[in-house]
């Protein structure tokens, strides 16, 4: 009988044994404290898609009375969304081996008044993401304030509300440009450039981002973030300048479902705008005289909207005249068609010929005017 506990405790102390020893060791460490917050939750999400806009539900971390927590992982490194609440979040970009430390001093502001240690990639992300709000704000923000001011006064001047809406479409390419100077000289292939590439466009940036997609495939070749960037950079190839435009098939105000390439005429606009855009509804009216002026030599406007809220989408429509076929499949930026065209930001345009051969794209005002009538005047 001694014999056979002798036994038992033996194969419970083996079983112990290896199951100590399979446990798996973490990849990364999370620490951290929310002053504000006094207990709760907290909740960890890893980006599987950030232009589609898919993620997926790590953890729910409690936090103490204190508003501490601490948690390890075992996921890939990649890049994760800390959501505090419902309305804010914070960006991490994380690597094996690193423990990162958090303080978030203030939630109601807002930005999130946060510290990070312990990751080189969040850190760098954290930095990133200070100078893009910087900069959005003072060269677009700031002349979208102009606009809401304009609006609010007793005769708002209409010329004065265009003027300043063209003016936003202009200060974003330099934003942009200001992103892409920051991501060369500061990212280093770090994991936060793939956070980045959701403001990747341009057919002049093309080098730029094809260079730091080879270097980081060559420092993280395994990674999913890895593929995401070799796809982004392959989507804005495909929809450059000479590239052969992808077929789209949305449905219109009635539900019908309609392709562009069964409107499409010698020459198209593939317009990509919604309801929300104040750019985009002040450019109705150069499209308008367009598609008046043209329509019937040969020129047509396939417009995607996206929008998501039909009522909205319907309205807009209807006040801005827009008599050329109108789709949309009600989903904002994940609408399909805006992710195979590389659409992350808004107005945005496609200008193709017959055989959805690409002649220009994101041109506006009198650029968009010089070029239709250089096309199609007799």
């Amino acid at each position: 009988m001694h014999s056979f506990y002798r036994l038992v405790t033996l194969l419970v102390f083996v079983i112990t044994l290896i199951s100590c020893s399979e446990k798996s060791e973490p990849n990364f460490i999370i620490e951290g404290s929310i002053s504000p917050l006094k207990g709760g939750t907290i909740t960890l999400l890893r980006e599987i898609d950030i232009e589609r806009k898919i993620s997926e539900e790590i953890d729910v971390i409690n936090l103490s009375k204190e508003g501490e927590f601490k948690e390890e992982y075992t996921s890939e490194p990649g890049l994760y969304r800390l959501r505090i609440n419902n309305k804010k979040s914070l960006l991490l970009a994380i690597n094996n081996g690193q423990h990162i430390e958090i303080k978030i001093t203030d939630i109601d502001s807002k930005n999130l008044n946060t510290s990070i240690s312990g990751s080189k990639d969040s850190e760098v992300l954290l930095a990133y993401e200070n100078f893009r709000k910087k900069s959005l704000d003072s060269l677009v923000q700031s002349v979208r304030r102009q606009v809401r001011a304009v609006k609010k006064g007793a005769n708002p001047d209409q010329d004065k509300i265009i003027k300043l809406q063209q003016l936003e479409i202009q200060n974003y390419a330099i934003h942009l440009k200001e992103l892409n100077e920051f991501v060369k000289n500061s990212m280093n292939n770090t994991l936060g450039l793939y956070a980045t590439s959701i403001r990747w466009k341009g057919a002049e940036n093309l080098n730029l981002y094809d260079s730091l997609t080879m270097a980081f495939e060559i420092t993280h070749p395994d990674l999913e973030i890895t593929k995401k960037l070799r796809e982004k950079v392959s989507r804005l190839q495909q929809t450059s300048i000479d590239g052969i435009a992808p077929d789209i098939e949305m449905k219109t105000p009635e539900g019908k479902n309609i392709r562009l390439s069964s409107v499409q005429k010698k020459y198209t606009l593939i317009d990509f705008w919604a309801s929300w855009c104040g750019p985009c509804r002040s450019e109705s009216n150069t499209l308008n005289d367009l598609y008046g002026k043209y329509n019937a030599k040969g020129f047509e406007i396939y417009g995607v909207s996206l929008d998501d809220k039909k009522n909205k989408w319907l309205k807009a429509i209807e006040k801005d005249n827009r008599t050329w076929p109108n789709v949309s499949s009600l989903q904002g930026f994940k609408t399909p068609a805006s992710y195979d065209y590389a659409v992350t930001a808004l107005p945005d345009n496609y200008l193709i010929d017959a055989n959805r051969k690409i002649i220009a794209k994101n041109i506006h005002g009198e650029k968009l005017i010089t070029l239709v009538d250089s096309l199609l005047n007799d």
